[in-house]
């Protein structure tokens, strides 16, 4: 089965069979049949769901019948692709054969999921604008209109799951696939059902109770998706999409709010509101103010005001995020220019600590004279959960496998990255929002960054977006109170940047939950420790923080100072001596 690159969203199926072969084609005779059928056995039910999806689809009769058909396979078919997805959530990017066959199974399934609801759709359209319905016909136009109402929502629903699908696996959307969705949302405009209330018509609780709703969360998905957070985050910003949804203003015309833009004639996701070519025609428009002054509140009132997906899913990496893409111009800023060579990457801050220390391990760093004791962060959580009084344990030291440097190839560069290319297996911290230390050659200097963005290229290889943070990245360490006998070390980073002559000085932290704006912590460099104030969070990911900081006690930045020239001055002299062997 494999998946065809033809326009299946815009090929009508053909009608072709007179009879389902698995069962009565009846609603009576179905119901039978998905009662026999054992989930438990995952790889023989989807197959034989996959195939009652295609005959229900291909079954000569009324469209109301078609619907009520697979609204009885829907709940099954929602169960076996849950299991399926599951398969796939967060495994390693490049996957092996047998997972290569369970994805391609799942997107078979929510595809012909999505389009047996596209052609109900279309063919009720077809059938209200082409037939003449007599008085007495009243409830059998009725019934059309019902069921084209719903069929739209429902499509809408399993393409916004299809694009999910699709962000798991850091993959592209199918040809067509937006195509439909604006086709679906411009037959409803045009025949005043795209604000009709879901819920009222199928006595159902549906999250979102429209088609401008449905398509609002398609939207949503695809603009916050820039494949630039990790699956658990996706999850967490599809559930809360279902709120959020309600926030987003889908209009005909353009106001001063109208953010995005869609041409529905082209088969292409709602692109950022500037100037567009004279080819763009845009007849939909998108706002998301509201959306955006909703998460600006949630940073200044009581955690009441979140929803309960807000609360579970909404994290500061995801927040920030969102925040920024709301609020920043998202279009790509710089060139692209050709470039040739091999870089050295290593990915996390730990490991980045290890390279920029000379190889020693964090406690060694630490120059602590007395019987240091520290937690690492796992220790730490584990005696938080566990009500163990906190024992001191010394951080683990990384294993072979995490200091691994590995040479990648590069394909294209900007004035701030570079676009890679990645081929055979993937370290577990191969992820988006990764911190990274990269080296064009062994003479030239690490340089600090950030996995920006994946996906999936050519089969068995992924394109990665590197972002270049700094080159002066200073190791050094950080210590929390965790309580009045407890201090928790952790590996940290100073990295001055220069631009028309300022210099300023920022902090690269864990991105765990240690660590906020507007908290008093302590810098250790080397010997000497400070106190100083975290302000602003300059760059939030699941990996790491960048705060700007104040020194509470503003007489001691000379000891910062002199421990970044001494540290400059080691690499120089380092380098020197490197070049005259």
């Amino acid at each position: 089965m494999l998946m065809s690159n033809s326009d299946i969203f815009q090929t009508p199926t053909e009608l072709k069979l007179d009879k389902l072969s698995f069962c009565p084609s009846n609603a009576k005779g179905l119901q039978e049949w998905v009662s026999n059928l054992s989930i438990l056995q995952l790889g023989n039910s989807s197959k034989e769901l996959f195939n009652a999806l295609l005959e229900i689809s291909e079954l000569k009769c009324p469209e109301m019948l078609r619907f009520d058909l697979i609204q009885i396979l829907h709940p099954t078919l929602d169960n076996v692709l849950g299991s399926l997805e599951k398969h796939f959530f967060n495994q390693g990017l490049i996957t092996n054969d047998r997972s290569d066959q369970i994805i391609e199974l799942a997107m078979l399934l929510r595809s012909h999921f999505a389009k047996i609801y596209i052609d109900i759709s279309k063919r009720c359209n077809t059938q209200l604008n082409l037939q003449k319905f007599s008085f007495f016909a009243f409830n059998q136009k009725k019934s059309l209109q019902t069921a084209r109402i719903v069929s739209t929502y429902y499509a809408l629903q399993q393409l916004s799951l299809l694009l999910y699908q699709q962000h798991l696996l850091y993959s592209t959307p199918l040809f067509g696939q937006w195509l439909i969705a604006h086709q679906l949302l411009e037959c409803a405009i045009k025949n005043n059902f795209y604000q009709t209330n879901i819920n009222q018509i199928l006595d159902t609780q549906h999250p979102l109770q429209t088609i401008g709703q449905a398509y609002s969360q398609l939207v949503l998905l695809e603009i916050l998706n820039t494949h630039q957070i990790r699956p658990s985050e996706m999850q967490g910003l599809y559930l809360c999409s279902s709120d959020w949804a309600k926030l987003v203003h889908i209009l005909p015309k353009e106001t001063t709010l109208s953010r995005y833009i869609v041409d529905t004639n082209k088969d292409h996701p709602p692109v950022f509101n500037v100037n567009q070519s004279s080819l763009y025609k845009p007849t939909i428009y998108i706002s998301t103010q509201n959306l955006l002054d909703h998460l600006s509140e949630t940073q200044t009132k009581k955690t009441g005001y979140l929803s309960r997906n807000e609360k579970l899913f909404l994290t500061p990496a995801l927040h920030f995020h969102i925040h920024n893409l709301l609020t920043t111009n998202t279009e790509r800023r710089h060139e692209r220019y050709e470039y040739s060579a091999q870089l050295q990457i290593c990915f996390s801050l730990s490991v980045a600590h290890f390279y920029l220390s000379k190889g020693k391990n964090f406690h060694e760093t630490l120059d602590l004279d007395t019987n240091y004791q520290f937690h690492n962060e796992s220790t730490f959580i584990n005696s938080m959960n566990s009500n163990i009084p906190a024992e001191m344990s010394t951080a683990k030291t990384l294993d072979r496998e995490a200091k691994q440097i590995y040479p990648a190839e590069v394909l294209d560069i900007s004035v701030n990255g570079y676009r890679i290319k990645w081929t055979g297996a993937t370290p577990s911290n191969l992820k988006t929002g990764e911190f990274i230390l990269i080296q064009e050659n062994t003479h030239s200097p690490w340089r600090g960054g950030v996995i920006r963005w994946i996906k999936q290229s050519t089969e068995k290889s992924l394109e990665l977006g590197l972002e270049v943070l700094a080159q002066d990245l200073f190791p050094c360490s950080v210590m929390i109170k965790t309580d009045r006998n407890t201090n928790n070390y952790q590996p940290a980073l100073i990295v001055q940047t220069s631009q028309l002559d300022q210099i300023s000085t920022s902090l690269i932290v864990s991105g765990s939950h240690l660590f906020r704006e507007k908290q008093t912590i302590h810098l250790r460099l080397g010997q000497e420790e400070l106190k100083i104030y975290l302000t602003k969070a300059q760059l939030i990911t699941q990996s790491f923080i960048r705060f700007e900081f104040e020194l509470l006690n503003e007489q001691q930045q000379s000891l910062i100072e002199n421990f970044i020239n001494k540290q400059t001055n080691e690499i120089k002299n380092h380098d020197l001596w490197e070049a005259l062997k």
